[in-house]
């Protein structure tokens, strides 16, 4: 043990030297920059890679049409231009281009804006992107799926084991696709997530509230729809409407301010009663963006 631990010592300062060692041209242009949402703009998926070089090992793609957060760069190693991302939870390297002569690769969404002085850790506006992706067993816009990411980034910090992106059960743009859902999910900004375990199939009970945290953290109307809540046989599982969308169906958009909405302290169902259910999901989070939008608290 006492023979490892310089050795360890000597590797990690070996990889911090060679990254900094692979200084880029002063004029060098990019497109990214750091502390950005970015997107793969091309055709192709783009490697992610352990270090930045060719070298480094592979250890998985961002799709075409897919997004990051861009941490760390730009480095330049055998001939590209490299930059340290966070995609969909996992840290890795990824090429823009080759440095002489930048291909688009990849681009700019939007900045990632620090929250507000008196905000909860993680109320970032999210990037007003609305290009389509499919992930999992739903389509999603770009901007739904930043403000997946930044509650997966949340949860996991917090001790959470799920993969949000795994998840997906539903998402938005399916017109009539599953009657219960009463048109929420017809337009962008919608999507439900899958709560037990992928292989034991129990309920990650105790993640539950973890994850509604996260998700309200992050922007979006969150709620846990029971077993038979819905109808008889509806599966358990977390239902998010993500504030401010532009393409939010009428339904969804009711969930958020309406009469039975998030923002009025209810659940988001609506009841033949008229009378709105309380909402027993967890703590309601208004973010400054939120309001800047003219999304309040409406209780009382």
């Amino acid at each position: 043990m006492k023979l490892l631990l310089p050795v360890l010592l000597l590797l990690g300062t070996f990889a911090v030297t060679r990254a900094q060692s692979a200084a880029c041209p002063t004029d060098l242009i990019t497109a990214l920059r750091v502390d950005t949402w970015a997107w793969v703009s091309g055709d192709t998926p783009n490697n992610l890679r352990a270090g930045p070089g060719l070298a480094g090992e592979r250890i998985g793609q961002i799709p075409a049409g897919d997004l990051f957060r861009v941490l760390v760069g730009p480095l330049c190693a055998d001939g590209y231009v490299w930059w340290e991302v966070n995609y969909a939870g996992t840290l890795g390297w990824t090429a823009e281009g080759e440095h002489n002569a930048i291909t688009p690769w990849l681009a700019v969404l939007d900045e990632i804006t620090p929250p507000a002085e008196d905000d909860p850790e993680g109320c970032a506006r999210p990037p007003e992107s609305y290009e389509r992706i499919e992930i999992g067993y739903g389509i999603l816009n770009l901007r739904t799926l930043a403000m997946l990411d930044n509650a997966q980034r949340l949860y996991t910090a917090a001790g959470g084991t799920a993969r949000f992106r795994e998840a997906v059960m539903q998402g938005g743009y399916n017109p009539g696709g599953v009657a219960a859902s009463f048109g929420t999910h017809d337009g962008g900004g919608a999507v439900d997530l899958a709560v037990r375990d992928r292989q034991t199939r129990n309920v990650l009970a105790a993640e539950i509230p973890l994850m509604l945290d996260a998700l309200r953290r992050a922007g979006f109307a969150a709620w846990l729809r029971d077993t038979d809540e819905l109808y008889p046989g509806s599966p358990i599982h977390i239902h998010a409407i993500a504030v401010g969308d532009a393409e939010l169906s009428e339904a969804a958009r009711g969930q958020i301010d309406g009469v039975f909405g998030y923002l009025r302290g209810y659940n988001g169902l609506p009841q033949e009663s008229g009378i709105p259910l309380p909402d027993t999901s967890g703590e309601m989070i208004i973010c400054e963006w939120m309001v800047e939008m003219g999304f309040e608290d409406l209780r009382g």
